[in-house]
């Protein structure tokens, strides 16, 4: 419980001066990716490719935003493991964004999950 509100209070800090994040321009997934969350989006890259044959830019935002719109309508358990291991392990202001924006399919459970849920 300790980590997680640490995890908070980081996670909510970014802009110029560490105090606020910077809400002048469009939310940056890429910016806001931790080391962790990079490795599931790398291991979440290679499934999409090996299974589906599709190939994601995921060093951008906009590669990053269709990976995910795909992963989420995807029904397999490899990809949806991933899928949850990366939004588990990003920041709460990753976590809202995902599930508040339309990058993540309606009918997912990330959509409409919350911090109780999860």
């Amino acid at each position: 419980m300790l980590f997680k509100s640490l995890w908070r209070r980081s996670g909510t800090t970014g802009g110029n001066d560490g105090s606020q994040p910077d809400s002048s321009g469009p939310f940056s997934l890429r910016e806001q990716l931790t080391y962790t969350g990079e490795y599931h989006l790398e291991r979440l890259s290679k499934l999409l490719e090996l299974r589906h044959k599709r190939e994601f830019p995921w060093h951008t935002d906009e590669g990053i935003r269709e990976m995910i719109r795909f992963a989420s309508r995807v029904q397999g358990q490899d990809i949806q493991r991933e899928l949850l291991l990366f939004y588990l392990n990003c920041s709460p202001t990753v976590q809202e964004h995902l599930r508040s924006g339309d990058i993540v399919d309606q009918s997912h459970y990330i959509h409409n999950a919350s911090d109780k849920d999860l």
